[in-house]
């Protein structure tokens, strides 16, 4: 398990390149890519300047641990046209200065209980599932647009008093599963 840094400004998140990754915040580049094993962090010092930036995931999905946004000085975009993204551990979006547009699925996979889901008011691109049998509760409200699904396949879904605003909620299986509305 490795912490990972974005560095560089504007850049593609793939599967092989390490040209904007660091092992410390505002480090030198190359750095391996993330594992889902890793966590991943997007800071003031992921851009060049103050100047806004974009990451464009490459290659589905694209893999963490943790993700954590913060701190931003300018604005980032996560873009990504089909791409997912897959988190292992907890997920937390900044309420300013960051826009997530990649279409694909947010999956929130572990079989790990503790996870926490902070989106600040930021709705997700597309649709959000959870899998892997693990356990997640909500900081804050959590939204997709109205067309876009929550799917909990599996696990424990807490969400702590907080609204889940969905076009649809999926959960039609023999998988064993839970869903705490507080």
């Amino acid at each position: 398990m490795a912490d990972r840094y974005w560095v560089g400004g504007t850049g593609t998140w793939d599967g092989t390149s390490t040209t904007n990754w660091s092992a410390s915040s505002g480090g030198s580049s190359g750095a391996s890519v993330p594992t889902a094993a890793d966590n991943v962090f997007f800071d003031a010092n992921s851009n060049v300047g103050t100047g806004a930036f974009t990451v464009t995931m490459a290659t589905t999905p694209r893999v963490c641990n943790d993700i954590t946004i913060s701190g931003l000085d300018g604005a980032m975009t996560l873009a990504g046209s089909a791409i997912g993204l897959t988190v292992s551990g907890s997920l937390s979006f900044p309420a300013t200065n960051f826009t997530p547009t990649y279409t694909g699925t947010t999956t929130f996979s572990t079989a790990n209980t503790g996870r926490t889901i902070t989106s600040n008011g930021v709705a997700f691109p597309g649709s959000i599932t959870f899998i892997g049998g693990g356990a997640w509760q909500l900081q804050d409200a959590l939204t997709t647009p109205v067309i876009n699904a929550v799917t909990l396949s599996s696990g424990s879904l807490d969400l702590n008093n907080k609204t889940l605003t969905c076009g649809q909620f999926a959960s039609n299986n023999s998988n064993t599963r839970s869903i705490a509305f507080g």
